[in-house]
C-alpha cells in the first residue's frame, strides 16, 4: 500500500495536492499539539476531490525540538516500506528532518511549490528528479476542496454532487435574470413595485408578457386574482439566508440580487472557468464563522470569490475592498483572488473628483491582490476572471 507521510501545518492544500497527485492509498499525517485538529479537513478535502486514501493514526512530534523530529519520523517512516515523505509543510525543523530522513534513508518524495504550481518529485535511492505541473481538472481541485481545506463547512454540501446541485441556480433564474439585466427606467420602476407586493397585488405597466412569464416561471411572482396583477411568490427557487422568508428573497432578486445569477451564467458559459459555484453558504449555524459569498470559482489550482453590489457610495470602496481581501485570506489563504463587481457605470458618479476617487479605488484593489470592476466592464468579466485564475494575479 503506498502511504504519503504529510506534515500539518497553517496551509492544508499542498498536501492535499500531494495526496492526489501521487495517488496514495493512505496518509500518515505528523502533527503537533496545534495542529492534530486539521486531520479532519484534511480528509473532507481529500473525499471533496473523490480520493479515496485512508487515514492512518496520527504522528505527533514537538515541532521545534529537532532531536525529538529526528527520533520520531525514524521510527515511524521505518514501518512503511513504501512511504514518500511531503516535506512542504510543518516547520522549518519538521521539513528539514523529514527532507534529510528520506535522503538517508533513500525514499521518494515530493514538494509542492505552489507558487509556480510544480511538483517536484524525487526518488532519493536514485537520485532522479523531475518536476510536473499541477493539474487541477486532473486533481480536480473543486471550489469544495479550498473551502474544505481552509477549515469550512459549507450549507448543503454533505457531497461533491449535493454541493454543486445546491450551487448551481434554476434554468429558470437565469433567465429571468437575463431578462432584468437589460431593464429600462419603466421597467425598472415595475419591478420595484413587484418587490413590494407582498401583501397587495400589484399590476405593471411596462413589463411585457415575454418578460413577466419568465418571473412566473422563476416563481419569483405570482398572478392575482384580478387580471393582470401579480403577488410576490410565497415559494422560491432561491435559498433563503437563514431567517429570510421566500418572499424576502424573492423581493431582493428583483432589486438586485439577480445580478448574482447572471454573472454566474456570464462566467459559466464564457469563460474558461468550468468550475463556478452560486451562493456558497460557510460554517451554517457556526456563530461568527458564518459568511455568505455570492460566487466561487475554481481552475489551474486557485479559487477566486466574486462579491456583487448593486449599489455603492464612492466612500465606501476603501472598506469594501479591505474586507473582501480580508474575507478571501480567511477563506482560503494563499490560494485565493478576489473580484469587487459594482453594478453601475463608472459615469454614474458625478460628485468632484469622482474619477479620481475611483482610478484610486481600482489601485488599491489591484494592490491588495484583487480587482475591482464595474458595469462597464461587464462584457469582459469572463475573460479577466480567466485570466486572474491563471495568472494568480489581478487583471489589469
Amino acid at each position: 500500500m503506498s502511504t504519503q507521510l504529510c506534515l500539518m501545518s497553517g496551509e492544508i492544500m499542498p498536501n492535499v495536492i500531494g495526496v492526489l497527485h501521487a495517488r496514495s492509498e493512505a496518509v500518515l499525517p505528523v502533527v503537533t499539539r496545534q495542529t492534530v485538529n486539521q486531520i479532519e479537513c484534511f480528509e473532507r478535502a481529500l473525499r471533496a476531490a473523490g480520493s479515496p486514501a485512508r487515514f492512518l493514526p496520527e504522528v505527533a512530534v514537538l515541532p521545534y525540538d529537532v532531536a525529538d523530529c529526528f527520533r520520531t519520523l525514524r521510527r515511524v517512516i521505518a514501518e512503511h516500506p513504501q512511504i514518500c515523505i511531503n516535506w512542504t509543510g510543518g516547520t522549518k525543523i519538521m521539513s528539514y528532518a523529514a527532507r534529510r530522513l528520506a535522503e538517508e534513508m533513500q525514499l521518494h518524495a515530493l514538494y509542492v511549490n505552489t507558487a509556480s504550481r510544480e511538483i517536484l518529485f524525487e526518488d532519493l535511492g536514485s537520485q532522479n528528479r523531475y518536476t510536473d505541473l499541477i493539474d487541477s481538472a486532473r486533481l480536480n481541485l473543486n471550489v469544495l476542496v479550498y473551502l474544505s481545506a481552509g477549515g469550512h463547512r459549507v450549507e448543503g454540501a454533505d457531497t461533491l454532487a449535493s454541493f454543486r446541485q445546491r450551487c448551481t441556480p434554476d434554468p429558470a433564474l437565469v433567465r429571468a435574470a437575463t431578462f432584468i439585466l437589460d431593464t429600462n427606467s419603466l421597467e425598472r420602476t415595475d419591478l420595484y413595485r413587484l418587490a413590494e407586493a407582498e401583501n397587495q397585488s400589484y399590476r405593471p405597466r411596462a413589463l411585457d408578457g415575454n418578460f413577466l412569464h419568465a418571473l412566473i416561471q422563476a416563481r419569483l411572482i405570482q398572478p392575482a386574482a384580478n387580471s393582470r396583477e401579480y403577488f410576490l411568490s410565497p415559494e422560491t427557487l432561491l435559498h433563503p439566508f437563514y431567517l429570510q422568508s421566500p418572499q424576502k428573497q424573492n423581493a431582493a432578486f428583483l432589486r438586485g440580487t439577480f445580478i448574482e445569477v447572471f454573472l454566474w451564467d456570464q462566467i459559466k458559459s464564457r469563460s474558461a472557468v468550468d468550475d463556478v459555484a452560486w451562493h456558497v453558504v460557510l460554517n451554517p449555524g457556526e456563530t461568527g464563522r458564518i459568511v455568505e459569498l455570492d460566487l466561487m470559482m475554481a481552475s489551474d489550482g486557485r479559487f477566486l470569490v466574486l462579491e456583487c453590489k448593486s449599489s455603492v457610495e464612492l466612500n465606501e470602496l476603501g472598506d469594501l475592498i479591505e474586507e473582501q481581501y480580508a474575507r478571501t485570506r480567511q477563506i482560503g489563504r494563499l490560494f485565493g483572488q478576489w473580484v469587487l463587481y459594482v453594478h453601475r457605470h463608472r459615469d454614474e458618479f458625478n460628485r468632484p473628483g469622482a474619477a479620481d476617487i475611483i482610478r484610486s479605488q481600482e489601485q488599491k484593489a489591484r494592490h491588495y491582490g484583487g480587482c475591482l470592476m464595474w458595469q462597464d466592464d461587464l462584457p469582459e468579466l469572463p475573460i479577466k476572471v480567466s485570466e486572474m485564475l491563471v495568472s494568480g494575479v489581478a487583471a489589469p
